[in-house]
């Protein structure tokens, strides 16, 4: 028997964080992590458990959270 689909909210919201601006993707209520654009073309995302890496653009970014929150939930 297959399990029957979720929907989930997904956020991505800027916020002002000592001083530097991130996008804040929270999936529902909880933050799941955030990336900033650290040069032109790089960003450095930086999951909920302080992971950080280093990515070309914020939809990668996002992608890499996602799989972050998905790999590491439960």
């Amino acid at each position: 028997m297959s399990k029957s689909k979720k929907n989930i909210q997904v956020q991505l919201e800027s916020e002002k964080i000592n001083g530097d601006v991130y996008d804040v993707l929270k999936v529902g209520n909880e933050s799941i992590g955030k990336i900033r654009e650290i040069e032109n073309n790089k960003y450095e995302v930086t999951s909920s458990n302080d992971d950080v890496f280093r990515v070309k653009n914020a939809d990668e970014g996002i992608e890499v959270l996602l799989s972050e929150y998905h790999l590491h939930k439960n």
